[in-house]
């Protein structure tokens, strides 16, 4: 049996546990962090540049910026029917994902969605859970995924 003080204290308790929710999980490629990786930006965009891209004109010294090229991939991948494909690896389809949004910081969740609703077939089916991708997101060492920290 228990006194009303130890009930109250048991309520206090219960009430100091509640966990405020967490805010929605968001990533973005960052530059920093492919130059942390020891790669360069500049390449791993300039890879990923749709055949209809201008800057596939010049020559690879002649490149601009990372951001730029970001720009230009957001800008001419929709005439590439080839620049995502079902049968890229999870890591990739996210990574041109982020790049035809123009690097914006994305939902976890709307990745999910597009991964598992866009780019999954009966051929490749793609099933993964958000905390799956949470885990592949947060330990990627190649494409410089990083969590976006909500602004407070």
């Amino acid at each position: 049996m228990t006194t009303p003080e130890q009930e109250e204290q048991e309520t206090q308790e219960e009430q100091e546990v509640i966990e405020e929710p967490q805010p929605p999980l968001e990533y973005q490629i960052s530059f920093d962090r492919i130059a942390e990786l020891k790669r360069s930006a500049v390449a791993i965009m300039a890879d990923r540049r749709p055949q209809m891209s201008p800057s596939r004109k010049n020559p690879d010294t002649e490149l601009p910026d990372a951001k730029k090229l970001v720009d230009e991939i957001a800008s001419n991948y929709a005439d590439d029917d080839n620049f995502i494909r079902t049968e890229m690896p999870i890591q990739e389809i996210v990574f041109r994902l982020l790049l035809t949004r123009r690097n914006t910081p994305t939902l976890l969740s709307d990745l999910h969605y597009e991964l598992t609703e866009k780019w999954s077939t009966p051929e490749r089916p793609i099933n993964i859970t958000e905390e799956g991708l949470t885990r592949i997101m947060d330990s990627d060492t190649y494409y410089g995924f990083v969590r976006v920290e909500p602004k407070r």
